[in-house]
């Protein structure tokens, strides 16, 4: 399997107040798999139809987002997990930190060191930058 990377300059400042500049790898998408391409893959690994594949996605879907709004942390074995973060203004006083000032920080996912490890050894190569052509 082949996964492809670009590179990309970041400057910084470092502790003597010079100009720096690092270069960073960075991963280039293949593109997009859509609900449907992951159907039809399933599909044809299983014996579900697509639409069957489909109406399953969307109903885990619902189910997430609904236990995720309850508390819980979404076990997918052989996948990861998925959970809830939460962010809020700091406070002075640990009863000054209400309710109104707790927000959704984001949806995480833990990948389970398995699928990391599955990972692991695949052979990278660099992207060629396009042109501009006037």
């Amino acid at each position: 399997m082949r996964r492809y990377y670009s590179v990309s300059a970041k400057k910084f400042i470092d502790k003597d107040g010079q100009e720096v500049v690092r270069y960073y790898p960075n991963a280039v998408s293949a593109g997009h798999f859509s609900s449907e391409d992951m159907a039809r893959d399933i599909a044809e690994a299983t014996s579900l139809s697509e639409p069957d594949v489909i109406g399953a996605l969307k109903a885990f879907s619902i189910v997430l987002k609904n236990r995720l709004k309850l508390g819980y942390n979404i076990k997918l074995d052989g996948i990861g997990t998925f959970s809830l973060s939460v962010t809020g203004e700091a406070c002075n006083t640990e009863k000054e930190c209400k309710p109104n000032k707790v927000k959704v920080g984001k949806i995480s996912f833990r990948a389970e060191s398995k699928l990391r490890k599955e990972m692991v050894g695949i052979k990278f190569f660099k992207t060629i930058k396009k042109r501009n052509r006037r």
